[in-house]
């Protein structure tokens, strides 16, 4: 039985995993299954909800631009620009895209994947996420320089709701662990012409309310949900240990994101996973 320690060291991976462009979802459930022996389908939840403290850090991070939204959403007696209106819907149009892909690919991985290749454990499961770190190694070495002057004030009303609409439905892709939601949607972002620090600040935006939904979506539909496997007092640490370290690790880990390139580790992380494992399940 995994004892409270563990699930401490899962969520400081997480508060640091979080920033880099390397999946801390599909890190988080290799390091669940492989070295503290959490079942694949509890560990899925697990990735999903250590995202909770990192959602409020980017919360408190941004609170002025979500105050603006919501501002944006209530009676005119606020007083709003046109910037904040463009964030709002950004954030909407975004978060439909984001629902179209995740939710079918959160059934395909929860009950083909991991439900349909049960016998060989861990095994298969971390290939599928080192394979996933592959692409995204690749979609980091391609996209990376794409950038261009775009913002979301200067775009017009159908660029915004094209553009919204696109990076949501590829950010939905990053369910999947081993897919670095940052990394996608940045990249996509950039494709798009937008800047490097308008693209980064869209992708943290749009990533909240799709945390809080994915969690949603794993109390109703997770079977073996943390929120029904782990007491409610352990999910309120692991929720303000990832929370802690992920805001004061946000600033750093984020200027070493931007001058490191992550490609060559995700695709050299991904293929010495498959150079081990694949050996070792059939002469094992």
């Amino acid at each position: 039985m995994i004892i409270m320690i563990e699930y401490i060291i899962i969520a400081i991976l997480q508060g640091l995993f979080e920033w880099l462009p390397i999946s801390s979802s599909g890190q988080v459930m290799i390091v669940s299954v492989n070295f503290f022996g959490i079942p694949p389908e509890q560990a899925f939840s697990l990735s999903i909800w250590m995202h909770l403290g990192t959602t409020f850090a980017v919360l408190l991070k941004l609170r002025k631009d979500y105050i603006h939204i919501i501002k944006s959403i209530l009676p005119k007696k606020f007083e709003v620009d046109g910037n904040d209106i463009k964030k709002r819907n950004w954030l909407i149009y975004a978060t439909i895209g984001t629902a179209i892909t995740a939710i079918p690919l959160y059934f395909l991985f929860k009950f083909v994947i991991i439900k349909g290749f049960d016998a060989f454990q861990g095994e298969i499961l971390t290939l599928v996420i080192s394979g996933l770190l592959i692409i995204t190694g690749i979609v980091l070495l391609t996209f990376r320089s794409k950038f261009g002057i775009k913002t979301i004030d200067t775009v017009s009303d159908r660029d915004l709701i094209r553009d919204s609409s696109i990076s949501g439905l590829i950010q939905g892709i990053a369910i999947l662990p081993g897919i670095s939601r940052s990394g996608f949607t940045v990249s996509t972002i950039l494709f798009e012409k937008y800047n490097q620090d308008q693209s980064l600040k869209l992708s943290f935006l749009m990533s909240v309310p799709v945390a809080l939904a994915s969690i949603g979506m794993d109390i109703i539909f997770g079977e073996g949900s943390v929120f029904g496997t782990i007491d409610l007092f352990t999910i309120l640490i692991i929720t303000a240990v990832s929370f802690i370290v992920g805001y004061f690790s946000m600033e750093l880990l984020l200027r070493i994101a931007r001058k490191i390139n992550f490609s060559y580790f995700c695709i050299l992380y991904g293929v010495v996973s498959f150079v081990i494992i694949v050996p070792f399940m059939f002469f094992g």
